[in-house]
């Protein structure tokens, strides 16, 4: 899923390239800080890594642009190579929660307190929807399975198992296979992941619900952006339904209509400016009756006023002053390897030159961290833990877009080939060339025509009697 480059298109980009070279200054400086150097050689070695990771990415897309027949003609064989990586990438993500267990501490968790099974607990109200539904999940695992703090964790890895395998598909739909192995090898295998999955905590649930959601919104919208596709009035209303759920559960869900909205507006869509309007105001309005049937239902459950729920809900996100969103330690590494894959995006995003990628996430980048700065999000959902996964969507797109050939270019290349192309082109139609069938060499059957009994002699009542006269004594046939 793309969208046609416009003035919006550069501005997205240039706030992209803003984000990811001060995060590359940062990384820089903090790397010639610990290496004992003078900390202004981090601007040196923030520029030659860009530098290089713009020379890398042409390279790479000179490779694929020289490809592309191949590419086509093997296509089935990169598809199943990407799968056989993916499973690879689950298999060692498992493996590496596995070993992770037993060095995990669960046992003094507050959620593990509030959901064990005991005489007289039940459990308590919260105004958070993310929580109260972990809370109830977690009870109804214990009380399958006891009270085991490991049966809560194992919970938390298949919930991050299958919320990844979701983000995966999404991406790997919306911006090709590339991008979504990058996406699914942060997750699996990102010590920042890992260490979240073992931890009793909601996040892992809302992930899972999430990115389901996100996974739905991208159904019907491949990377095959020159094939139209049909504008569903009531897929872009539950896509709202879905965003406002997820919002209400927590705010960081409404990120989610960057999705819904840019889905309708992506490259491809067959539909003109009254039916885009009209897809638009229909997706706002399943968000805000979503939402207020959240709110209806929480009311007639908890037995309590309409407004009082709303009240309690907004006040669970007033602001509570400026502060950056951080996550403490042990992620030095992982950032230099996230924000090096960004880079890339810098310079891919100039090889297409009709279309982009990267507006709705980084439409999502901004809002959540202007919802963290201002203190709007909870500690229960930081703004962190979402920041990690959009970039690393960035960084998938960005690397993804290296080794994505535009038509435009695909003509360019063909061109440089064969300097007859254009007079091979002329006359042909621009669309894909329809299936033409041979003609049928028989003739055809002929309609059936009812048929009259009418003759040129009409029939005599006395000629009907066939019956020949015989003599009584012959004895012919005796």
């Amino acid at each position: 899923m793309s969208w046609k480059k416009n003035a919006v298109s550069y501005v997205t980009w240039f706030i992209y390239t803003v984000i990811t070279g001060l995060a590359l200054l940062a990384l820089g400086t903090e790397i010639c800080g610990r290496a004992g150097l003078s900390e202004y050689m981090g601007i040196g070695l923030a520029l030659g890594y860009t530098a290089a990771a713009g020379g890398l990415a042409f390279l790479l897309h000179r490779f694929a642009a020289g490809r592309v027949s191949l590419f086509e003609e093997k296509r089935i064989h990169f598809t199943v190579l990407g799968t056989l990586l993916a499973v690879a990438l689950f298999a060692v993500g498992f493996f590496l929660r596995i070993q992770g267990i037993g060095g995990a501490e669960y046992g003094s968790s507050i959620y593990y307190e509030t959901a064990k099974v005991t005489e007289d607990q039940g459990i308590p109200e919260s105004v958070h929807g993310a929580v109260y539904f972990y809370v109830r999940l977690l009870r109804g695992v214990f009380l399958l399975l006891g009270n085991n703090a490991v049966m809560g964790v194992w919970l938390q890895i298949l919930l991050q198992l299958a919320a990844s395998l979701f983000l995966f598909l999404a991406v790997r739909r919306l911006a090709g296979m590339t991008a979504g192995l990058v996406v699914l090898g942060f997750c699996m295998c990102g010590p920042y992941m890992v260490r979240s999955s073992l931890e009793l905590s909601p996040r892992m649930l809302y992930f899972f619900l999430v990115t389901a959601a996100l996974w739905y919104m991208s159904a019907g919208y491949g990377e095959g952006d020159d094939e139209p596709h049909r504008l569903s009035h009531v897929s872009g209303f539950f896509a709202g339904v879905l965003a406002a759920v997820c919002g209400y559960l927590d705010i960081l869900g409404f990120a989610l209509l960057f999705v819904a909205v840019g889905r309708i507006f992506c490259r491809g869509v067959d539909g003109g400016a009254k039916r885009k309007a009209a897809a638009v105001l229909l997706c706002a309005a399943g968000a805000i009756l979503g939402f207020g049937l959240c709110i209806c239902l929480d009311a007639w459950l908890s037995r309590k006023a309409v407004h009082r729920v709303a009240g309690a809900w907004l006040s669970l996100y007033v602001s509570e002053g400026f502060a950056l969103p951080a996550e403490a330690g042990g992620l030095f590494a992982e950032n230099c390897l996230l924000f090096g894959c960004m880079a890339f995006g810098i310079f891919s995003f100039w090889f297409d030159r009709e279309g982009e990628r990267i507006s709705a996430a980084v439409f999502t980048v901004c809002g959540v961290m202007a919802a963290g700065c201002l203190g709007i999000l909870t500690e229960e959902l930081p703004a962190f833990f979402s920041l990690y996964l959009t970039c690393a969507a960035l960084a998938g797109v960005g690397m993804g877009q290296c080794l994505h050939v535009s038509p435009a270019k695909e003509r360019e290349t063909a061109q440089e080939e064969n300097p007859d192309f254009e007079i091979l082109m002329e006359g042909m139609p621009e669309e894909k060339p329809r299936v033409q069938f041979l003609e049928n060499p028989l003739p055809l059957p002929k309609k059936h025509v009812k048929r009259v009994l009418d003759y040129s002699l009409p029939p005599a009542a006395q000629d009907d009697d066939f019956d020949f006269p015989v003599a009584e004594d012959d004895d012919f046939d005796i």
